[in-house]
């Protein structure tokens, strides 16, 4: 489940945004939240469906006609693919019509996510 991050989920955004591994201190781990909690730069958090907790974070930036998936970080424990693909489903579905776009970074992941959910609605050649 998608949920908007908010002040008192401080704490968990940190701890999940640790995984990260250039975003290995405190201090670096804060400014990245004062930096992305704006506006435009918004923050979601990730509830698997089975569990209470929440299990991802994923930093955004949104633009005129895309939003941009600037960090995506999971516990060890929930990087599926499943989880991963939900979470990228959930913020597309989320922000309609624009497009889900991602960073040197991201976009691999962001590639591999958009194509399985072409692959996934695109009816078949006998339908």
């Amino acid at each position: 489940m998608l949920v908007k991050y908010r002040k008192d989920y401080q704490k968990i955004v940190l701890g999940l945004l640790s995984f990260s591994p250039d975003l290995d201190n405190y201090d670096r781990l804060q400014e990245e939240i004062d930096w992305s909690n704006s506006a435009h730069q918004p923050i979601y958090l990730w509830r698997a469906p089975y569990s209470e907790q929440f299990v991802g974070v994923a930093v955004l930036e949104e633009g005129t006609d895309y939003i941009l998936l600037r960090r995506l970080s999971f516990t060890p424990s929930e990087r599926s693919g499943k989880n991963v693909y939900d979470f990228l489903s959930a913020i597309a579905k989320h922000y309609e019509p624009k497009r889900l776009m991602g960073t040197l970074a991201t976009q691999p992941l962001v590639t591999n996510w958009a194509r399985s959910t072409v692959f996934r609605v695109r009816p078949t050649e006998e339908e």
